[in-house]
């Protein structure tokens, strides 16, 4: 019997390698964590890192059970990247009941049951985030503000808050909504973090802009329309105030353009980025902000294969029509 040892794939091995991808995620994500510590203090870190430390508890549980073999020379980031994105999306007064389902059902069901990181086919972090939101809505709606937020509260990761009325995103000034001093997710409201950690991605070259910025371009377009419907008004202040405040900048960043679950042509990632605009829109008047914001994500992830197929068949048909019979 041969003793050599065989290489697992990959076998292509370039400067951004997996590691490499998740380690610059893991540092344009750094501002947006910071910013989260500064405005909800000791419980927002604490559910960042319980959230990451669960996830990786949880992927290596389920290699070892499952006995997939692993490389040791490949070094899996993406676990950590998947809790914190996870931990971002949450409110700060999150139980840690709450945070464990999510990653339970992040993990297990969304990730290793398809064959763990890059075999998943539809968005770990995402799943999770819109699992908690159906199935415990009411342990998703902890969102301190005012004289309620203080930096030093930890009780509310194991004691479930009453939720703070909390006024309409039109009351708060320009300057708030940008630097995200309102009441939102942990680490989705500040726009400067955001758009410092898309810039990196960019330069870095671990993020495909088409996604994200035929999104956002849709978005800007569908919201007057949808606007002008239902309130009979077109208002761009209120588009101003929808942007900024619900969380999609962060979604076009951190969710479309993910390399694993988004188309990768260049055709099929604008034609997904416009689908997911366009549910988005058509589901806010009837779900919640952020079942509207997160379940066309998941739809796209799903067409992402199909997406990918249809365009390189057609740029193939395109290619064969252009050949010229010398013969």
């Amino acid at each position: 019997m041969s003793t050599d040892k065989k290489q697992l794939a990959p076998f292509i091995h370039t400067e951004k390698n997996a590691p490499y991808i998740y380690m610059t995620i893991l540092a344009s994500l750094v501002p947006c964590i910071v910013c989260g510590i500064f405005y909800y203090g000791i419980r927002a870190a604490v559910l960042i890192l319980f959230c990451m430390a669960a996830f990786v508890f949880t992927d290596s549980f389920c290699i070892r059970i499952t006995h997939r073999r692993t490389n040791r020379d490949y070094f899996d980031l993406s676990s950590l990247v998947e809790g914190l994105i996870l931990a971002l999306l949450l409110p700060p007064d999150t139980t840690l009941v709450t945070a464990l389902v999510a990653v339970l059902f992040a993990s297990v069901i969304t990730k290793q049951m398809f064959g763990g990181a890059g075999c998943n086919i539809i968005n770990p972090a995402c799943a999770g985030r819109l699992f908690v939101e159906l199935v415990m809505p009411s342990s998703v709606q902890g969102f301190s503000y005012g004289e309620q937020n203080s930096r030093f509260a930890v009780m509310s990761l194991i004691f479930q808050k009453e939720p703070v009325q909390v006024p309409g995103y039109s009351q708060f000034s320009l300057a708030e909504l940008i630097t995200g001093n309102y009441p939102g997710m942990i680490g989705t409201a500040c726009f400067i973090c955001i758009l410092v950690g898309g810039v990196f991605l960019t330069l870095k070259g671990t993020m495909r802009l088409y996604s994200p910025l035929s999104y956002l371009i849709s978005l800007m377009a569908l919201y007057p329309v949808y606007s002008l419907i239902v309130t009979k008004t077109v208002s761009f202040d209120g588009l101003l105030v929808y942007m900024l405040s619900s969380g999609a900048v962060f979604v076009a960043v951190f969710m479309l353009g993910d390399l694993t679950t988004m188309p990768s042509r260049f055709a099929s990632g604008v034609f997904a980025g416009i689908v997911c605009a366009v549910l988005t829109i058509v589901a806010k008047p009837f779900l919640s902000p952020m079942v509207s914001l997160l379940s066309p994500v998941l739809a796209v992830n799903f067409l992402a294969f199909v997406l990918d197929f249809f365009s390189k068949t057609l740029s193939r048909r395109k290619i064969r029509s252009r050949e010229v019979d010398v013969s």
